[in-house]
């Protein structure tokens, strides 16, 4: 531990009892929870008996590999996993005292939606056109909150226009029905479990006897009720967070759980780490005096080694296209001299990209936008998905409905309305159903023939995936005789756009084979289903960053929280972008500043915000307004200026190359 500072050794070195480690943006945080780990270990704890609980499984991932690299093989022993991976390994083994089926399946988002649209399209709860994502965010923070339906009738009163108490009271049947759970539903049976059950927390308690908690800011309340449980009164909890960077909120997280964290732990010891190693001073002493408008917040402030730095940029532009215009100029006119993937453009909301996108593409300059079109969300992989659910679990109603003519298998519309009336009446799943002659014979004869077929060919595989050997082997065989993977090629058209969806389809059915290697030929669809389910967007991304190794990265400030880079351009700084128009009705302007301290803090050299004259709004340039957060900057660390003042004028050298590659590329048109 020598090379670690005071506070930074003070941290890791607190051992018992319950610790909360305020650490501060670029304070090295990862370093401090794997030497306390390694402390832990050196003081005689068994490595079995610490959790370590994260948000993302790329975050558990990196700090197990830090650990291990540190202590060698016993990391293998500890629990690291996120909440919702820790609490699905709780249900598997003890759901069934919840009345719950152990063999649950894990809903994504795509298949929740789908759900909340079926049900509001057919059960008249709602508007059929309303917004299911809308509702469904609902039903996440009541969920989030410990809420089941009648609590949230209680709460949103009679005259709710989105119904939501019955819409997620009967989206709770159907998935009950069905035999699946979604994230929310993890944390709120886990809490529901040992309740009811204490002696099953008891075992729990007695297994982990150090409990630590990454990114505790981010906790929501029935995140907050496992640990309290899993803790006790007098438990050994050690919680790292920073109330600064609590950007959440809209989806559940509470502030108050680390704001309030002596109210559950009366003889908390309160750790800060305010030494920052990743940003200039500048950078720094402007964001402290950022964050410090906000009322609701623990003291901290945060300083560097470094030197002073250079000062902020403020640019005004004249629209949004000048500003586009103003962020590939500028960051053109910074090579050769820093590379491309130093710039991070961050971004307050994602329909800020796309006039960036098209000036980019303009001026040839390569980019990689972070967090959109992600590759397990296309329509080919969902439904792939969807296929090895139903496999897995033939009570899951809505997979079936999502494949049931994928690839067109003869039936129409009419024929699967018939299906579902058969399925309102008679209470059969559609796995029942699709076996009596009756419902076969009432089809058109080609649908029940197909269907028939496809009822043959599932049945055949769902004994196949329960005998050994390898799940490529099984997943290609299925695909191949159910006729999808000849059958996108009648599904898409042009030709392109089918060979491409196959191709994904092929390169899914890799991660099969990746996931047989890695567990030794003896692996399960219902492990790596989970494993699926339980993705978070880390890992759902396609690592566009290996294809365009020099790229500027976009990102929302959201996706970016976590990362540096040595140039942050922030554009947008307008009123009602950032902060957002709705932070002020809905009372989130404190949040609002939050997320603009951690756009400023994952910069490590530079920082370039950007604001425009006017902005186009329902087809119309508009006047704008400055972010009222340039003015809570300390205005003596920023260079206020226009897009021309910026820019870096090239050299004589630059220009002659510049030429050059002119006259090559006119040439090779001729």
């Amino acid at each position: 531990m020598s090379y670690l500072n005071p506070e930074q050794a003070l941290a890791a070195g607190s051992l018992s009892g319950a610790v909360l480690v305020l650490a501060g943006a670029g304070t090295g945080k990862t370093t401090v929870v794997v030497h306390r780990i390694a402390n832990l270990i050196a003081a005689g704890v068994e490595p079995q008996a610490i959790l370590a609980v994260t948000f993302t499984n790329k975050a558990a991932r990196e700090m197990k590999e830090r650990v291990k690299k540190l202590l060698g093989d016993c990391a293998d022993q500890m629990s690291i996993s996120t909440f919702h991976s820790f609490c699905a390994g709780v249900l598997r083994r003890h759901i069934y005292l919840l009345d719950y089926r152990r063999d649950f399946g894990i809903a994504d988002s795509s298949y929740q939606n789908g759900l909340i649209r079926e049900i509001l399209s057919t059960e008249g709860l709602a508007a059929p056109k309303m917004d299911a994502g809308l509702i469904l965010h609902q039903i996440s923070l009541a969920k989030a909150a410990l809420l089941d339906p009648d609590q949230c009738r209680e709460r949103r009163g009679a005259n709710d226009p989105l119904c939501l108490a019955q819409v997620y009271a009967r989206y709770q049947s159907r998935m009950r029905q069905m035999d699946m759970l979604d994230f929310d539903d993890l944390l709120l049976l886990t809490n529901q479990l040992w309740e009811r059950h204490p002696d099953i927390l008891a075992l729990y308690r007695e297994k982990y006897s150090h409990l630590l908690i990454d990114e505790y800011q981010d906790t929501n309340a029935a995140q907050l009720q496992i640990m309290l449980k899993l803790a006790g009164t007098n438990g050994n909890v050690a919680v790292v967070g920073d109330d600064d960077q609590s950007i959440y909120g809209w989806r559940g997280a509470d502030i108050s759980n680390i704001l309030q964290f002596e109210a559950f732990f009366t003889d908390a010891k309160i750790i800060r780490l305010e030494q920052n190693y990743r940003s200039t001073n500048i950078i720094l002493n402007s964001a402290n005096a950022l964050i410090a408008k906000n009322r609701s917040r623990r003291h901290k402030r945060l300083w560097s080694a470094q030197a002073a730095g250079e000062k902020l940029l403020a640019v005004l532009c004249k629209d949004e296209r000048d500003e586009a215009d103003f962020l590939a100029k500028f960051i053109l006119s910074e090579q050769p001299d820093t590379p491309l993937h130093h710039f991070a453009l961050l971004l307050r909301s994602n329909h800020q990209a796309r006039v960036i996108e098209e000036q980019f593409t303009r001026a040839k300059l390569p980019y990689t936008l972070i967090g959109t079109n992600s590759f397990y969300q296309r329509k080919e992989i969902l439904d792939a998905i969807s296929f090895l659910q139903l496999l897995h679990n033939p009570r899951d109603d809505f997979s079936f409905l999502r494949i049931v003519n994928v690839p067109p298998r003869g039936l129409g519309e009419t024929s699967i309305e018939k299906l579902r009336e058969y399925r309102r009446v008679s209470g059969m799943r559609f796995n029942e159903l699709i076996r009596q002659e009756k419902v076969l014979q009432s089809l058109p004869e080609a649908g029940g023939k197909s269907l028939n077929e496809l009822r043959e060919i599932l049945d055949a595989y769902q004994k196949k995936f329960a005998q050994p050997g390898l799940l490529y082997n099984k997943a290609y065989g299925f695909f191949k005789d159910v006729d999808y993977i000849d059958g996108l090629g009648r599904m898409y058209k042009p030709k392109e756009d089918a060979l491409h969806r196959k191709d994904n389809l092929l390169e899914f059915l890799n991660s099969l084979a990746e996931y047989d290697e890695e567990q030794r030929q003896q692996g399960r669809l219902a492990e790596f289903l989970e494993r699926f389910a339980l993705q978070d967007d880390h890992d759902r991304r396609k690592d566009s960053q290996a294809q365009k190794q020099d790229a500027v990265t976009i990102m929302t400030v959201h996706a970016a929280k976590g990362l540096e880079f040595p140039v942050v351009m922030l554009p947008g700084c307008e009123r009602h972008i950032f902060p957002h128009f709705r932070s002020v009705e809905d009372g989130t302007e404190e949040e609002e500043r939050r997320l603009f301290y951690v756009a400023l803090t994952r910069a490590k050299q530079r920082f370039i915000m950007s604001y425009a004259e006017k902005r186009r709004h329902q087809g119309k340039l508009s006047l704008v307004r400055p972010s009222p957060f340039l003015d809570e900057l300390p205005q003596e660390n920023i260079i206020y200026c226009t897009p021309e003042k910026a820019i870096r004028p090239a050299s004589r050298e630059e220009v002659q190359q510049s030429l050059l590659d002119m006259i090559e590329e006119f040439s090779s048109e001729q």
